[in-house]
């Protein structure tokens, strides 16, 4: 029987999801920011991806991604495999490119732009060594630990948003558009202070951190590269224990709770 249109864009988009994963994980290991290859190119005088596009990648949003970004990442494949890291000035940026690892298929060879996209598109799996292992199980939170960590993470927003006079409300529109849809709505609720997480809710948040946190510092990274300073403070709840602090989180970020267009 043949795949409905549905289908056929549901797969898609399972497969954008699955190579954005296997890129986030591909940088991390490698030890990068979302700014180094964009760095790295710029410094070496080739054509490299932007910080931008990685990052909407990296969330499975890129939609139709067009062909030179294959070819971009390739290049940074080919480079890290040959070592050609070209002449680079920056020593920060030397530290970060030693001991990088190309993505290379479960037989070794080194993935191009065919490969890629073939991935990208859902024609080829991700390789074995970047899928992604069984979530593991949350630690178990009280109530009021549940509580500390919606603080916290209302916490760190409102810091955000005060050093760099940001907009309160675009700003947690922007932190909501870094998490699934489904989960978006919720998300809103706890930095506008209009909710807190509940036990049960956090369990489906964890992945040997918690998400929020993730789509957090996603936001704070995507912000300026002087945003990287701003570093979450919790990630595991017996780090918030007992703290109950408030702010003024709920004024500086009351618009609204309205769902994404």
């Amino acid at each position: 029987m043949a795949e409905s249109f549905a289908e056929i864009e549901a797969r898609q988009a399972e497969a954008r999801l699955a190579f954005g994963r296997m890129l986030r994980l591909w940088r991390e290991r490698n030890g990068w920011t979302q700014y180094t290859v964009a760095d790295w190119g710029k410094e070496a005088g080739f054509p490299a991806i932007s910080y931008g596009n990685l990052s909407a990648i990296e969330q499975g949003k890129a939609g139709e991604l067009r062909r030179p970004a294959f070819f971009q990442l390739a290049e940074v494949n080919r480079r890290i495999a040959e070592q050609s890291w070209g002449r680079l000035k920056t020593q920060a940026l030397k530290d970060k490119l030693k001991g990088a690892t190309a993505i290379v298929d479960d037989d070794g060879s080194l993935w191009g732009p065919i490969e890629l996209w073939s991935c990208y598109v859902g024609l080829r799996p991700v390789p074995t060594a970047f899928q992604p292992k069984p979530r593991p199980e949350a630690p178990p939170v009280a109530l009021q630990e549940a509580r500390a960590l919606s603080q916290t993470w209302r916490e760190l927003v409102s810091s955000a948003v005060d050093e760099r006079d940001l907009d309160a409300f675009e700003a947690v529109q922007e932190i909501a558009r870094q998490a699934p849809l489904p989960l978006r709505k919720q998300l809103r609720t706890v930095l506008t202070s209009f909710g807190d997480y509940e036990p049960e809710q956090l369990k489906e948040l964890w992945d040997g951190e918690w998400l929020p946190e993730c789509w957090i510092r996603a936001w704070l990274v995507n912000l300026t590269p002087a945003a990287e300073e701003a570093q979450p403070v919790a990630s595991q709840p017996e780090a918030v224990k007992g703290k109950t602090k408030s702010t003024g989180s709920r004024s500086k970020a009351k618009s609204t709770t309205a769902s994404d267009s």
